[in-house]
């Protein structure tokens, strides 16, 4: 167990120290916690469960023109391979359209990952993803610097584009990277990961270019503390890095355990804030209930960066529907014994 243990801790370090010089995000929701396997390939298969589906559904810029629109969709299961260990195997989709340009892009991945439990305390997950990316887009709704008329002092979309050498449709193989932990220390549950998305530095260009796109790095965590029996405390940090883009979230959400026997389980609410270091992007709200094996969340993102004067503070707008069916497996057996 402890050589296992020491695998994984060495791994991370030799992920992080291999990719300093990490430079355009990705896909991504503001419900990261609510969209496990875009977070991190090592979530799949990662929960108390038979089996989960996950939904997401993001809108945002409608205040400026067309709105991007992202739906994901995707379902994992674990599987029992020995008593301290386990495989969690998933498949995840997502659809992105993207403004007037109709940018679209179709992902589809799969997953696995291989759980190892130590002690029955700390639980570590290691995992591959493997996805085909499918992008497309249109010049009809765009215009670009050949097609500015000096007479009128505005863009002729009849003027020529003078593009000639250029694809509507790209596609290309994608290899994402995950590492997950979570633990417990007395009643506090920590939790956490990292993972590297685009590995295999795909070929990504629609102007026949070189141009690879670059890892991207992620690094998220937090943990979950019981301020009362019924009141549970769950702060988290999510950070990305692409290129020469960087992200920051920082989240709190406080969870409300209703009494047994009632229809809503509990209820949450939360806020985060979003910067990129050099300016503040957004405040995010988030609300949610869980009945039924159903955790259905609700987020808001206010817009408060230097395009807030566009869009005046309106951002995005999410819902999230995460299934979990319990499992049914026992995973302790208890022996009979006479009594004399």
């Amino acid at each position: 167990m402890k050589k296992s243990v020491f695998f994984l801790a060495a791994l991370i370090i030799c992920c992080i120290s291999g990719t300093k010089t990490l430079n355009a995000q990705d896909i991504h929701f503001s419900q990261f916690y609510a969209s496990p396997m875009s977070l991190n390939p090592a979530e799949t298969g990662f929960f108390d469960g038979n089996w989960r589906f996950t939904n997401n559904y993001r809108t945002q810029w409608s205040a400026i023109g067309l709105p991007y629109k992202t739906i994901s969709a995707g379902f994992d299961k674990p599987f029992k391979v020995k008593q301290n260990s386990d495989i969690g195997l998933g498949v995840y989709f997502v659809n992105d359209q993207s403004g007037s340009s109709m940018l679209t892009v179709n992902k589809l991945f799969l997953a696995g990952n291989y759980i190892l439990t130590v002690d029955e305390i700390h639980k570590f997950g290691i995992a591959v993803q493997i996805g085909y990316i499918v992008k497309s887009f249109g010049l009809d709704g765009l215009t670009v610097p050949s097609q500015y008329n000096t007479n009128s002092g505005y863009f002729d979309p009849e003027l020529p584009n003078n593009i000639t050498t250029w694809d509507e449709n790209i596609n290309y193989p994608d290899f994402n990277i995950g590492l997950a932990y979570k633990g417990k220390l007395k009643t506090l549950n920590s939790f956490g990961g990292l993972a590297l998305f685009h590995v295999n530095n795909p070929q990504e260009s629609f102007l026949r270019t070189e141009d690879k796109l670059p890892i991207r790095m992620v690094i998220h965590g937090g943990v979950e503390y019981p301020l009362k029996e019924n009141i549970i405390l769950k702060p988290e940090l999510l950070t990305m890095y692409h290129k020469r883009a960087s992200d920051w979230v920082v989240s709190a959400r406080g969870y409300y355990l209703m009494p047994e026997g009632k229809l809503i389980e509990k209820v949450f609410g939360g806020i985060q804030g979003r910067t990129a270091l050099n300016t503040f992007d957004a405040l995010i709200f988030t609300a949610g209930v869980s009945a039924y094996g159903f955790d259905v969340g609700l987020s808001y993102d206010i817009n408060l960066s230097k395009l807030s004067a566009a869009t005046n503070n309106r951002g995005a707008f999410e819902i999230s529907i995460i299934y979990t069916d319990l499992t049914k497996t026992l995973t302790k057996v208890a022996l009979p014994c006479d009594r004399y």
